[in-house]
């Protein structure tokens, strides 16, 4: 909070041994802890209070928006656009995938398609392989 390091605080408890004293150190020491103790419950109850005020005022749902917005997409949505446009597009999850169930075809596509990222995977490890063996790293400078 304070970023104060060890140097910081064995410079503060000389100044203090000399300032207050030895007698009245271990007094002076409960003060402040006593004191310091309060001020992180206070701020507890403050942050606890600015939590559900920012609940009871709707701000989550504010940020969920402004997160939406930013994490938006564009080239996913034109492609939602594109599935709108065709008649291939169902917004409700549960009659899509009871549709893919039903539809042979659509299981078809779906493996032909996971079959296509495989081989794409495999063809990218075989370019690296083959880079690897052309072009090797040099570790000396």
């Amino acid at each position: 909070m304070f970023d104060i390091g060890w140097p910081e605080l064995m410079l503060i408890m000389v100044v203090g041994l000399i300032v207050i004293g030895p007698k009245d150190l271990p007094a002076a020491i409960r003060t402040v802890t006593t004191i310091i103790r309060k001020m992180r419950g206070l701020a507890s109850e403050f942050q606890d209070g600015l939590e559900s005020i920012a609940r009871e005022s709707g701000i989550d749902e504010a940020k969920k928006s402004v997160d939406d917005i930013i994490s938006y997409d564009p080239k996913a949505a034109l492609e939602n656009i594109k599935e709108m446009e065709s008649g291939d597009f169902i917004l409700d999850p549960a009659e899509q995938s009871m549709k893919l169930e039903n539809d042979p075809d659509a299981l078809e596509l779906d493996s032909k398609e996971n079959q296509e990222v495989k081989n794409t995977d495999k063809i990218s490890e075989n370019e690296d392989q083959i880079d690897k063996s052309t072009n090797p790293q040099s570790g000396t400078s």
